[in-house]
């Protein structure tokens, strides 16, 4: 791209020929030719700087002087995304299709922009488009994958995973979303395989503490308490992983070393229900009922629209011999709709 204007070339030119005249008698020849280049050469330093306001002046003046200038309008669609102008950005992307003959990327950016305002069916249209002018569009198809996810069609999601692997066989993220469709749709062989083809491109906890839960799925506790084990070796502060493992080890009847793991999730996740609910849980299978109603109490006092806190307290009470405190927390469970309840109120509470 030219930086400098014909002038200064001119100037440069008659100096090296040893032209010597008055400062005030030099005569210097303008040139509208590249203008449009060195606004759009400004407009990038700008940028570069955040200075999205001066590079929108700058822009814009490229456009005036060359209206065929498909960097221009391309650059000024990033600057307004970026904005959150996502309405200007569109219509700049539609006069960038305009003037430059490879489509592909703009119906791209056109798309992720109507998904960030959740517009999926606008999104999958462009992305469609972009598949039209270009087969191999790999970020396409997986963008793709993305929506339908979202919008649980997980026989598309996994369809265009497999066009992304057909296109770059080593792409792990692939391989795990491909896997959690198949966990999604209940293909738990197939999911565990996805999820051990991408370990074995790519050592991530993510992957390792999705397969777990498909161990956990087909009941091999012991399995999925390893892969939460790996999941932790690379990132010890991974929550999830955590209150997972204590989970299995809840299956294995290892207690205490649930409560541990769930002690640990929430030193990092202090707030996180889903670890304070499987604590309590843990602490009654493990005979531990005051810690037990700690964490039920706590729950109830978050979320008392949750039945199922009054079941396991009502539970609790029950071993504490404290029937009608038991009575009490079984018919709140029953009014909330937990069914197990009513029966303990048939059965129990007369």
């Amino acid at each position: 791209m030219k930086k400098f204007t014909l002038a200064f070339l001119l100037l440069i030119i008659i100096h090296s020929l040893g032209f010597s005249q008055k400062k005030d008698s030099i005569i210097v020849i303008k040139s509208n030719e590249h203008k449009a280049e060195n606004f759009f050469n400004n407009a990038v330093k700008s940028y570069e700087s955040k200075a999205y306001d001066d590079a929108i002046n700058y822009l814009q003046l490229s456009i005036a002087e060359n209206n065929q200038y498909p960097d221009a309008y391309f650059l000024l669609s990033m600057i307004h995304k970026e904005k959150g102008n996502y309405k200007d950005a569109i219509h700049t992307l539609h006069d960038y299709l305009l003037v430059n003959e490879q489509k592909d990327t703009a119906y791209y950016f056109i798309a992720e922009i109507y998904y960030l305002e959740n517009n999926l069916d606008y999104a999958t249209q462009y992305l469609n488009l972009c598949l039209e002018n270009n087969a191999k569009f790999q970020n396409a198809y997986y963008f793709q994958s993305k929506i339908h996810f979202e919008k649980a069609e997980y026989e598309n999601a996994i369809y265009n995973l497999t066009k992304v692997l057909e296109i770059q066989s080593d792409f792990a993220p692939a391989f795990n979303d491909r896997g959690s469709a198949n966990r999604m749709l209940g293909n738990y062989e197939e999911a565990f395989a996805d999820y051990t083809r991408a370990i074995l491109i790519a050592k991530q906890p993510i992957y390792y503490n999705n397969r777990g839960s498909v161990n956990m799925k087909l009941e091999k506790y012991k399995e999925a308490i390893e892969d939460y084990t790996e999941a932790l070796k690379l990132d010890s502060t991974y929550y999830l992983a955590l209150n997972n493992r204590g989970i299995a080890k809840i299956e294995t009847k290892n207690y205490i070393g649930a409560i541990e793991d769930f002690i640990l999730c929430l030193e990092i996740k202090n707030n996180y229900y889903s670890a304070i609910s499987n604590r309590g849980i843990a602490y009654y299978k493990a005979k531990k009922y005051k810690e037990a109603i700690n964490d039920f109490n706590t729950l109830i006092a978050i979320n008392p629209s949750d039945g199922n806190n009054y079941l396991h307290r009502g539970n609790t009470k029950e071993m504490l011999r404290d029937k009608e405190g038991a009575c009490e927390d079984w018919k709140k469970a029953a009014e909330l709709g937990v069914e197990s309840a009513k029966k303990y109120v048939t059965n129990e509470c007369k």
